[in-house]
């Protein structure tokens, strides 16, 4: 069965992990998909909050590095305290050309989509249709403790500011707006954005 740790949000230590994210972004133009899968796993309530933003109302589990039914893995996964709401998460590096390449297609004369977003994007499609094909299984009510789950895949990759290039921001608004497999949409964030819907998400929890 999957593995999760037990936590819950506190808002001393989510604002100074939040602050930490902060710092992380300004402070450095581009970062490497290890250091910030190291950087998250050090502070669970980025994690929750990050389940948060992803899908969970009242994020309660979550753990880093999981497999899913044997077969794929997640970097995050946050779950609801019943344990029957997930998300899971892949992260990729946050560079310029993360999203889209840096030169222009010559053919098209458009930017071509990264093959880190393509490896990215393609590892969560690969999950939902694997979790499709397990809908209703005793492999579903072994991994999870349930038959049927509710569930979102999301990826975050890049920088906001990469996006400022050609029709490079509309693409990759389309693509995540309009994308359906197995009637989901996947969530995809920037880094950047990651960060302002983490903090709108902590005003709104300091708010009650």
């Amino acid at each position: 069965m999957i593995s999760l740790k037990s936590n819950q949000l506190k808002s001393t230590q989510c604002k100074n992990e939040l602050d930490e994210f902060e710092s992380l972004l300004k402070n450095n133009s581009e970062i490497d998909e290890t250091q910030l899968l190291n950087f998250f796993k050090s502070r669970p309530q980025l994690i929750l909050l990050m389940g948060r933003v992803v899908g969970i109302d009242a994020p309660r589990n979550y753990n880093n590095e999981l497999p899913l039914i044997g077969k794929f893995r997640a970097d995050f996964v946050v779950a609801n305290g019943a344990m029957q709401e997930f998300v899971f998460i892949e992260f990729e590096d946050a560079k310029d050309n993360s999203i889209f390449t840096k030169k222009i297609n010559k053919k098209t004369s458009v930017h071509s989509w990264a093959a880190r977003f393509e490896k990215g994007y393609s590892q969560v499609v690969d999950w939902y249709l694997h979790l499709a094909a397990n809908n209703q299984t005793q492999n579903m009510k072994s991994e999870f403790g349930h038959f049927e789950i509710k569930y979102k895949g999301a990826l975050i990759i890049g920088r906001q500011s990469s996006l400022s290039r050609g029709d490079c921001n509309e693409r990759f608004e389309q693509r995540r707006s309009k994308s359906l497999i197995d009637s989901k949409h996947i969530t995809c964030y920037t880094f950047d954005e990651l960060y302002e819907a983490m903090a709108d998400q902590y005003a709104i929890l300091e708010s009650f």
